[in-house]
């Protein structure tokens, strides 16, 4: 009998390793099939430069760069091939993500436990705002895997050609994304105090130089204004309708961090826990991974100071803060370390818990539900805009939750959400993803709750002695 049960847990053991290494490229097919795939808002403004460029020979003058544009040309060509340009451009950003998950397997996996790497690329997938982001033409996605893949090689490479090139990758991302430059030049000081090299510098002027070549030849001058000469329009709050960097520095930061619409804190909750200490205990794989995590926060800051005195802080009409998705790397690294290293202490093991399950919400909020039911935020020239940016009860985030306790589980929630069938391939895939990274977790937590029982039982049982009705 002994053996038989033991054969039978070897069984089980296997179908569970399998089924971990299984998850990931299901879930990324999943989402592959259910994103609802557009080429609309800033996207169509890239698009329609793209095609000029490769249509009729012609550079467009549009305040977007045209750098990340540029690598979807083969998609362009081979959708315009089958008829339909713009249906084989809105796959690019899902193409970029799914290349970004490769290079994130091959640089950290002499850095990482397998179960770790695993947790770190299904919370990407299925766990952070990359979900969201891959559905639409924007830029972010290409800016945030660029650079945070370009770092992790620069860093971690052990060829010379592998950090060259990484180097390469992170102007290219900066470049495409010019507000980034702040969070290059943090990331770079970084480096350029732990190594005492002044030879980073030359990234950041690539990087320029870039940004600099692309403006002179599309529109004749230098450096565009697109940062500061663009404006909103006015609405009820005080600082609206102003062009440029007007919004006052202090309440961009607060927005950006804890707004219930656009807050950091609840879009990419791993990225406030602290790192170094979990890391130190794997010694020097630890300390690369350190000086890798340090750079992308680094990063992630700059982006935080730059955009905290823009008037659109918070991305104007999307899904969350889109302007900082590069976050959700060093959030989804954090707490996977933190959930494959459970803490002796029970509380931390059950706050880390509650983080990971908001994480995998925001994946599910954003892949499924996305704005759904705030159009009224939209209403006459976004008047009531602030509604979506601030309060919890209009957040892209919560909003469904608040529509599941108004309508409850039915017909009339999945009208009001506008909700797909496809979605139900990703809404399949979320549970079992948290089951999966959670798994450590639980583990400790269960085994922690027994020791508590039996040590708190005498005094419930001392406790319960000498009641009298």
């Amino acid at each position: 009998m002994e053996v038989e049960n033991a054969s039978e847990r070897g069984a089980g053991a296997l179908l569970w390793r399998v089924g971990e290494r299984a998850l990931l490229p299901i879930c990324v097919f999943s989402m592959a099939l259910a994103l609802p795939y557009n080429v609309n808002g800033d996207g169509a403004a890239r698009f329609d430069a793209l095609d000029a460029l490769l249509r009729y020979g012609v550079l467009s003058t549009s305040r977007y760069s045209l750098i990340g544009p540029l690598f979807s040309a083969p998609l362009y060509l081979l959708g315009a091939a089958l008829g339909y340009a713009e249906g084989g451009v809105a796959f690019f950003n899902l193409t970029v993500f799914i290349l970004g998950l490769i290079a994130f397997h091959l640089l950290l996996r002499r850095h990482l436990e397998p179960g770790t790497l695993r947790r770190f690329l299904l919370l990407l997938t299925v766990g952070s705002m990359f979900p969201a982001a891959l559905a639409s033409y924007y830029g972010e996605t290409f800016t945030a895997i660029m650079v945070a893949a370009g770092l992790a090689a620069a860093l971690l490479a052990t060829q010379r050609a592998g950090r060259v090139a990484g180097w390469a990758a992170v102007a290219l991302g900066v470049a495409n994304t010019p507000a980034t430059l702040l969070g290059l030049a943090l990331a770079l000081l970084g480096r350029v105090w732990a190594r005492r090299r002044l030879r980073y510098a030359l990234v950041g002027a690539g990087a320029l130089a870039l940004i600099a070549g692309e403006s002179l030849a599309r529109r004749g001058a230098l450096f565009a204004t697109v940062y500061t000469s663009n404006a909103g329009a006015k609405t009820i709050m005080p600082y609206s309708g102003l062009p440029g960097f007007s919004y006052p520095f202090l309440l961009g930061v607060v927005a950006i961090l804890l707004s219930f619409g656009k807050g950091l804190l609840f879009y990419t909750p791993g990225l406030f826990l602290p790192l170094k200490g979990r890391l130190q205990a794997l010694g020097e794989r630890g300390a690369a991974l350190w000086r890798l995590h340090a750079s992308w926060l680094l990063f992630v800051t700059g982006l935080v100071l730059i955009y905290a005195s823009w008037w659109d802080w918070g991305g104007d009409w999307f899904w969350g803060p889109r302007f900082f998705l590069i976050a959700s790397v060093p959030a989804s690294l954090a707490l996977a370390i933190w959930v494959s290293r459970p803490s002796p202490r029970l509380w931390l093991n059950l706050l880390a818990l509650g983080l990971l399950t908001l994480a995998i919400w925001v994946g599910v909020d954003g892949a499924i539900f996305n704005q759904a039911d705030l159009q009224v935020c939209q209403v006459n020239h976004y008047q009531y805009g602030a509604f979506c940016d601030f309060t919890l009860e209009f957040s892209a985030l919560w909003r469904p939750l608040i529509n599941l306790s108004l309508y409850g589980p039915g017909a009339t929630f999945a009208h009001v959400e506008s909700f797909q069938p496809r979605a139900v391939l990703l809404a399949l895939c979320a549970p079992l993803a948290w089951l999966s990274i959670a798994a450590p977790l639980l583990r400790a937590i269960a085994s922690q709750m027994r020791a508590l029982v039996v040590a708190l039982w005498p005094l419930a049982l001392k406790l319960r002695t000498g009641w009298r009705w």
